[in-house]
């Protein structure tokens, strides 16, 4: 295990979100009533996040080149750590409008609210997991995070500075200068 390549580690991983997809696939649909519905709606949100864990990983792998395929496994890690919490903040959103609807006695609202709730939490904990799944290999791999690099097209150069302004000095007339 310990001379394993990064490119070996990530056909691991790959296997690992095609069995989970599976599995996934297995549960949806396995049972009625109202804790049925909440258990699809968590299912549901990880099965989407692990199929794009896994269609992205295998695209990446199509690619030869190492430096590359290292560049887009960063991509994919960040790009879940970005989705991780661009779903917290909406989980904190939609908890705080839980609790108003609570508050207000709007019960309908709370149930909506509540449902969101569940396939929010289930999508972070998904998009948390691919994260630290990507970082694993990367750690495990000791691989570095490539330079970023920039085509002239992507370079932005400054605009040029305007002079500083300077104030007009206006002398003070003395009493018997006139």
């Amino acid at each position: 295990m310990e001379n394993e390549t990064f490119r070996v580690r990530l056909a691991r991983l790959l296997q690992k979100s095609r069995k989970a997809l599976r599995l996934y696939s297995s549960m949806e649909r396995s049972g009625q009533g109202r804790a049925a519905e909440f258990r699809d709606l968590q299912v549901q949100a990880w099965k989407e996040v692990n199929s794009e864990l896994a269609c992205k990983l295998e695209s990446a792998m199509q690619n030869i080149n190492a430096r590359q395929l290292v560049r887009e496994v960063f991509e994919l890690r960040d790009h879940f750590h970005s989705a991780w919490r661009t779903a917290e903040a909406e989980l904190h959103l939609a908890h705080k409008d839980l609790l108003a609807a609570a508050e207000g006695g709007d019960f309908i609202r709370a149930a909506h609210a509540s449902l969101k709730l569940v396939g929010l939490k289930a999508r972070l904990q998904a998009c948390q997991a691919g994260h630290h799944e990507l970082q694993s290999v990367i750690d495990q791999s000791k691989v570095a995070q490539p330079t970023i690099e920039l085509s002239r097209e992507q370079i932005v150069t400054p605009a040029p500075e305007d002079p500083p302004h300077r104030a007009k000095i206006i002398p003070l007339l003395q009493k018997g200068a006139r």
